[in-house]
C-alpha cells in the first residue's frame, strides 16, 4: 500500500519540476509562450507606470496634469484598439491570440514608454523641451 503513494509523490514531482523548465524556456509550448510574453508585457507595463508617474509628479500645472493623463486614457484605448485591429477578435484567432494580443501590447506599450521617458529627461526648455 505504501508503494502507489510513494509513486504518485515521485511522478507528481517529476511533473512539477518538468513545468518549472516548461516555464523557464519560453518555446517549450503555447503556455509557455504565453506566460513569458505576459512577463514582457508586466515589464514593459512596469516602465511605462514608471515614466508617467515621474512625468506626473514633475508637472505642477493642473491643466498640464490633466492633460497628460487624458492623453494617457486615450493612448491607453487606442493601444487596445490597434492591437485588436492587427490581431483580430480573440474568438477568431485560435490559440495563438493571447500570445498576439500581448506581443503588440508589448511594443506598443515600449513605445509609449520610450516617449514619456524622453518626457522626463526633458527638463531644459533651451534645449528645445517644451515639457
Amino acid at each position: 500500500m505504501k508503494y502507489p503513494r510513494v509513486g504518485f509523490l515521485t511522478a507528481s514531482l517529476l511533473g512539477l519540476a518538468m513545468g518549472a523548465q516548461a516555464a523557464d524556456n519560453c518555446d517549450a509550448n503555447q503556455a509557455s509562450m504565453n506566460e513569458c510574453a505576459g512577463k514582457a508585457f508586466k515589464q514593459a507595463d512596469n516602465d511605462l507606470n514608471t515614466y508617467y508617474k515621474t512625468q506626473m509628479d514633475y508637472l505642477k500645472n493642473p491643466a498640464n496634469k490633466a492633460a497628460l493623463q487624458d492623453a494617457q486614457r486615450k493612448w491607453l484605448a487606442f493601444r487596445d484598439a490597434d492591437c485588436l485591429y492587427q490581431n483580430g477578435k480573440p474568438a477568431d484567432g485560435g490559440s495563438i491570440w493571447p500570445l498576439l494580443d500581448l506581443q503588440c501590447k508589448t511594443e506598443l506599450t515600449r513605445q509609449r514608454a520610450a516617449q514619456l521617458k524622453a518626457y522626463t529627461e526633458c527638463r531644459d526648455e533651451t534645449n528645445g523641451c517644451r515639457n
